[in-house]
């Protein structure tokens, strides 16, 4: 049995073509639909691994609230060798909770065309492929559950860049596919083929049609935006015209809100003692990655911030800043500002609300605010799409359909895009979550993969 794997930034899945008609795996009996499942891995202190909707709501109900006692752990040794010769080592130490019940992993995708090499959790060393494959063993013995047959071969999915590459670093897109492909061998995969995330897409919409049609895929998730020009309707007429892709994506446009109406609301821009000296900015800053929220967990940072409360000209905020690093909050205020922007694309009014200890937000965000946060990745998401569609030979005038895919590809204002360059009526929606995934199981079926 061979299947197709879309292993998302955000979310995954996966399903079988017989030549017929795709089926998608219930994957995350938590999920809604079951057939989507969180790309996230919550590692336990006895290594017990989770993956999917359990993985979070495992951290959640763990840590949420949670006794912290952070103690300072040796964790190895730093040798710098200098031009005149001289030699020196330096112990090197971290700060670690010694109370912590495990350890939450996400967007793991991302870090595949990085130099990102893997972590420590709890005394073992991860490497990245390690992890991913922990992720993608468990979706195969999922599959083989449901059908009661053992999966030979998978065709994964991959972006046309990879997130941390660009169109001129082709090296790190081959160091982020072959790390992939290691990851996939790891987790027991006997054969592992590859084929483009928006032509996987396009494979999927070929079903719908009866005539031969020259259409735009603009697959848009949470990690990277994939564009593809393709002529589909009978296999022996397939045409790739062009392919192109920028690392932008949903997880961009979270870190966006954060910083555009957010991060006031935990110091940004306050001020302490009697000379009015700003609070730095590191603090804040830290606050556009959840996962690097937890760095300022530290004794050090700890102490200046409740050091400078009483000084301040917004205790409150600096007061709902240390809240929000003590308590492990991170997480569930980039869920809420990722909740908030979804609402966006079906009404033009959301909010933002995070309540915890010493936290209370209440954040208003519109549709066309959020738009001019976005409004810099919006330029270079169109310039793209223009480039690619320039590169392919083709004409607006010359496209059936514009096939959009993806969580972002709801986002009206890029609906709005397609429809100004290509006419609304050539606009059409795939299914938004498994479009790819499908595609993945149709070529996987029919063969003529990249190896």
């Amino acid at each position: 049995m061979r299947i197709g794997i879309d292993f998302g930034t955000t979310n995954s899945g996966a399903a079988i073509f017989d030549g017929r008609r795709v089926t998608l795996f219930p994957l995350d009996p938590a999920g809604t639909p079951p057939t989507v499942i969180r790309s996230a891995l919550y590692v336990t202190r006895d290594h017990q691994v989770l993956i999917g909707r359990e993985a979070t709501d495992t951290y959640y109900r763990q840590n949420s609230g949670r006794p912290r006692r952070l103690v300072r752990q040796y964790v190895g040794q730093l040798e710098q060798i200098y031009s005149d010769g001289l030699e020196v080592v330096e112990d090197i130490f971290a700060h670690i909770d010694e109370l912590s019940p495990g350890r939450l992993l996400r967007s793991l995708k991302s870090e595949l065309a990085s130099e990102y090499e893997g972590t420590v959790i709890f005394g073992r060393t991860y490497e990245l492929e390690e992890l991913i494959a922990i992720y993608l063993r468990e979706i195969r013995r999922r599959v083989e559950a449901e059908t009661g047959q053992r999966v030979d071969g998978v065709v994964l999915g991959r972006p046309v860049h990879f997130a941390g590459t660009g169109v001129v670093q082709s090296g790190g897109n081959e160091r982020a596919r072959e790390r992939l492909r290691n990851a996939a061998e790891r987790a027991g995969f006997p054969e592992v083929a590859f084929e483009l995330e928006p032509v996987a897409a396009a494979l999927h919409y070929e079903l719908t049609v009866t005539d031969p049609q020259n259409i735009v895929v603009f697959d848009f998730g949470g990690g990277t935006l994939d564009v593809t020009v393709m002529r589909v309707g009978r296999k022996e007429e397939r045409r790739l015209f062009a392919t192109g892709g920028v690392g932008i994506a949903g997880e961009v446009f979270d870190r966006r809100i954060v910083e555009g109406v957010v991060l006031d609301h935990f110091g940004r821009g306050s001020t302490w003692g009697d000379d009015a000296i700003p609070l730095p900015s590191r603090y804040t800053e830290a606050l556009l990655n959840w996962q690097t929220i937890l760095e300022l967990n530290r004794p050090d940072t700890l102490h200046f911030l409740r050091s400078v409360q009483t000084s301040s000209s917004h205790p409150a905020r600096i007061l709902a800043l240390e809240s929000l690093v003590v308590n492990d909050e991170g997480m569930r205020l980039f869920d809420d500002v990722e909740r908030a922007k979804i609402a966006l694309s079906a009404v033009r009014f959301a909010l933002i609300r995070l309540t915890g200890e010493e936290i209370d937000l209440w954040q208003p965000l519109t549709r066309s605010q959020f738009q001019g946060l976005i409004s810099e990745e919006m330029r270079r998401i169109k310039a793209c799409l223009l480039e690619t569609l320039d590169r392919s030979g083709l004409g607006a005038g010359d496209i059936d359909a514009v096939v959009r895919t993806g969580g972002s590809a709801q986002i009206p204002a890029f609906i709005e895009m397609l429809g100004s360059i290509f006419g609304p009526e050539k606009v059409v929606l795939s299914d938004v979550f498994s479009g790819v995934t499908a595609g993945l199981a149709i070529r996987a079926n029919d063969g003529g993969l990249e190896p």
